[in-house]
């Protein structure tokens, strides 16, 4: 039987002339792609730069910087902190309680004054008579959302024939959930 050989190092002639036939190829492509850029490419970002440049000179000059003394600047940035704090609190929770402790559907409210840094609400509402307005107190110290619930106030309306309640009452609101 005869033995194989095969000699793995050496390079066969064709090789020199395709790397550089690849060569050239590639030298090709890329002047190309330059000339392309050149000639197409770069007249477009022109033309656009130029507008974008346009667009810019008709909006004006840029705005003045702030001249804002340093006390306004603190009194903006803590309106802004109120702002950011009040629209955190849990707004959904407090007003789901209001309407558990009315669900009876005889208190009408005719105020809502919540303080939410300080964590007071004050509520003006009208029931239909005293016994109404004592369940919806009731109801309300029962909320886990409220605490120290204190009637402030309370009137009846003998000149209209049902008798209205109208109260104020005062609590503290749980504002962390």
């Amino acid at each position: 039987m005869r033995g194989f050989y095969f000699n793995l190092v050496a390079k066969p002639g064709y090789l020199f002339w395709l790397r550089g036939f690849m060569l050239l190829l590639g030298g090709a492509a890329l002047a190309a792609v330059l000339a392309y850029g050149q000639w197409v490419l770069y007249p477009e970002l022109n033309t656009q730069r130029e507008l974008m440049q346009a667009e810019v000179s008709k909006l004006g000059a840029p705005a003045p910087a702030s001249t804002l003394k340093p006390a306004e600047l603190t009194k903006a940035w803590q309106q802004a902190r109120n702002v950011s704090v009040q629209l955190g609190l849990p707004w959904q929770s407090f007003f789901v309680a209001l309407g558990e402790a009315s669900k009876s559907g005889n208190v009408a409210f005719i105020s809502i004054e919540p303080d939410p840094i300080k964590g007071h609400v004050v509520l003006v509402a009208e029931a239909r008579s005293l016994d109404f307005m004592l369940k919806f107190i009731s109801d309300l110290q029962l909320s886990p959302d409220f605490s120290e619930v204190a009637l402030q106030s309370h009137t009846i309306n003998k000149t209209v024939p049902e008798k209205p309640v109208r109260f104020r009452v005062a609590a503290t609101w749980r504002t962390t959930e």
